[in-house]
This record gives C-alpha cells, sequence and structure tokens, in this order.
C-alpha cells in the first residue's frame, strides 16, 4: 500500500492529473478517470490498482494517440512505446498498445530497418546505420538480417570520396582527412582503402 501525497496539473491540451505515490511519481491520468474513481490526495492505494484503472480508462486514449503518431513517420515499437511512457502512461498500457499495433501490421521493426537501409544506403555505412537502428530499438536480429542483405556500397563510397576530394590537392593530410570523413560516415576500412586506392590510381593515370 501507498498513499497518494500529490496530484498535479500537467501541461497540455488535454485535462490530465500527475499522481504522485509516495511523493513519488506513478502515472498521469485524464481528469475524468480520477473524477470517476474518487482519486485524491490522502487516499491509501497500491501500484496494482493504479495500474488497472490506467489500463481500463486509458487504452483506447493511448491507442488513438499512437496511431496518430505512427500517421505522421514510421515508428519502431520502442519509439512507440517510450513516446507513450513520456506522456505519462504506465508500462503495461505502453506494451499492450504497442502490441496491438503490431498485430495490426501498424508497426513492423524489420519494415522499419528495411526502409531506413534503402534511404541511406548511399549515405552511410553500415556501422552508423547498425547504431541508427540501434538507437531506435530495432533488434540485433532483424538489423543482422537486414544488413546482411545489403549489396556492397563500394560505388556509393567511391562517388563520396570523389566529391569530397573535388578541387582538393592530393596530399597526404587531405587523404587523412578523406579517411576520417567516411569513416565518420560508418563505412569500413577495406571499402574506404578501396575508394581511395580508385582515386589514386585513377590520379597517377591522369599523371602519366
Amino acid at each position: 500500500m501507498g498513499i497518494i501525497t500529490d496530484i498535479k496539473q500537467a501541461k497540455g491540451k488535454k485535462a490530465r492529473q500527475h499522481i504522485y505515490v509516495d511523493n513519488s511519481y506513478i502515472c498521469t491520468l485524464n481528469e475524468f478517470t480520477v473524477f470517476k474513481y474518487k482519486i485524491k490526495v490522502g487516499q491509501e492505494v497500491t501500484l496494482q490498482e493504479l495500474e488497472d484503472i490506467a489500463f481500463e480508462s486509458e487504452s483506447s486514449e493511448a491507442f488513438e494517440l499512437a496511431v496518430d503518431l505512427i500517421s505522421k513517420t514510421q515508428k519502431t515499437r520502442k519509439q512507440v512505446y517510450d513516446y507513450l511512457k513520456s506522456k505519462g502512461y504506465m508500462p503495461k498500457l505502453c506494451q499492450n498498445t504497442v502490441d496491438k499495433l503490431d498485430s495490426y501490421h501498424y508497426i513492423n521493426d524489420e519494415v522499419y530497418a528495411k526502409n531506413y537501409v534503402n534511404c541511406y544506403i548511399n549515405k552511410y555505412g553500415k556501422k552508423k546505420m547498425r547504431f541508427a537502428l540501434q538507437q531506435r530499438g530495432v533488434p540485433n536480429s532483424i538489423i543482422d538480417t537486414v544488413l546482411d542483405e545489403l549489396e556492397p556500397q563500394d560505388d556509393a563510397v567511391l562517388q563520396m570520396a570523389q566529391k569530397f576530394m573535388k578541387n582538393k590537392e592530393r596530399t597526404q593530410q587531405n587523404f587523412e582527412k578523406l579517411y576520417r570523413h567516411l569513416a565518420s560516415k560508418g563505412f569500413d576500412w577495406d571499402t574506404i582503402n578501396s575508394a581511395v586506392y580508385q582515386i589514386k590510381r585513377a590520379e597517377n593515370e591522369n599523371g602519366d
């Protein structure tokens, strides 16, 4: 058991209340729910009771909010979960909403990963794309599968290297800068070395 020690008005357009138990923030409920269940400061309550109340009263609201989020931009399961949690929904409700979206095929981490890779294939290397997908909560097993299917990026890296070296002297210092530039994009050393070699070879051939 705990004691509700404070109820604070949440910021935003919708009327919502932050609920604190034993001086610790627990969840956010809409004002109708607070009124319906007569939630007030000084009331004894268990975390399970609050979780059940939030789950029963706010499932539809959380789902609608999540649908609105993914209608604007594609999201991963983790991104939707974190978004709902930031809005004050309890973990059980966040997880239930994510699972529901997944079952309706509204979100799909594998599809997200493939779309991300297709979008950035000519801009980033595998290392950077892997890190970005991990930050978005895509499981490593999915990332491995998607990146393993990726075609070699040699042409993209060569074009990027040629663009970087355009109008620059072929000095050792500039080539070192090129290495760092391509490495910062997440490309592996073998691919970078191949691109640099081709630029140097082309320079030598032109010099002849």
